[in-house]
């Protein structure tokens, strides 16, 4: 039996040290915020391994490539969309049950915001990178065909699809796509004036 050398062994240390699930937790946490500020391609795993202090060998203790890591930060874009499909489908086309679901999904957005951030901006480097992937290529191409459908619905009454698409738009827009302008109020502020507005674009 070989004996494990001094590098195998301090990078297991390293990998280690915070107990091995927080490691990848941490890892995957400062992927995601580096590709959202540098961009997938801007980012590499030298960065990513000064940042949370540890030797690049760890890294790879986890995951083999900055595309292993990306893949994992897809996957968990995608179980969260999901989420967000099957509250819409719910819903359906009552329009009444999208205030209680735009609520639901107020919540999951909130909570993985670093998620959506980091989608919006790497969303063409992603789907280049897993087009061609047998798993993640399906679920991209399909992620916002719940949504969609629901916009482009032609039996439901022009207002509401217009209720329906300001009203995602005024949700997604303060945690997504003008994050930075509302950085300064807290997750309880932008919770409130979000649910409130949605619920007076959703309103009769």
């Amino acid at each position: 039996m070989v004996a494990p050398s001094a590098k195998d062994q301090a990078s297991k240390k390293d990998a280690g040290s915070s107990g091995s699930g927080s490691t990848r937790d941490r890892l995957l946490a400062v992927a995601t915020e580096l590709f959202t500020t540098q961009g997938y391609g801007g980012t590499s795993l030298r960065e990513i391994a000064e940042r949370l202090n540890v030797s690049k060998a760890a890294i790879y203790y986890h995951f083999r490539t900055k595309e292993d890591i990306a893949r994992a930060i897809v996957e968990q874009i995608m179980e969260v969309n999901g989420g967000i499909a099957d509250r819409l489908t719910v819903a359906g086309k009552d329009a009444e049950a999208w205030q209680r679901a735009f609520d639901q999904i107020i919540e999951i957005a909130l909570t993985h915001r670093r998620l959506f951030m980091v989608w919006d901006r790497n969303d063409d480097a992603f789907q280049k990178l897993f087009a061609d992937d047998p798993v993640l290529g399906p679920q991209i191409e399909a992620q916002g065909e719940p949504l969609a459908a629901l916009f482009a619905d032609a039996s439901l009454p022009p207002s509401d699809r217009i209720r329906l698409g300001c009203a995602f738009g005024a949700m997604m827009g303060p945690l997504v796509m003008y994050t930075s302008f509302y950085e300064d109020l807290s997750t309880d502020v932008l919770r409130e004036q979000i649910r409130t507005t949605v619920a007076t674009l959703l309103s009769d």
